[in-house]
């Protein structure tokens, strides 16, 4: 009985182990996409950026003409 109990305890220590882990990886997947969504902003409001200062410098040339 005791051999059976002991088995018991292993097998629900590996069972909260692999839900510990199964966790832990869906809380990495879950930072890398929000990581890649920011990232993907950020070079949008970048480009955006760019085309606005680059019409400004325009419109300066133009002035000066």
């Amino acid at each position: 009985m005791g051999a059976v109990m002991g088995e018991t305890q292993i097998f629900l220590w590996l069972a909260g182990q692999v839900i510990v882990g199964a966790a832990i990886w869906g809380g990495i997947r879950a930072d890398i996409r929000g990581m890649h969504f920011r990232m993907e902003h950020a070079e949008k409001s970048m480009q955006e950026a760019h085309q606005r200062i680059d019409k400004i410098l325009e419109r300066r040339a133009n002035d000066k003409t």
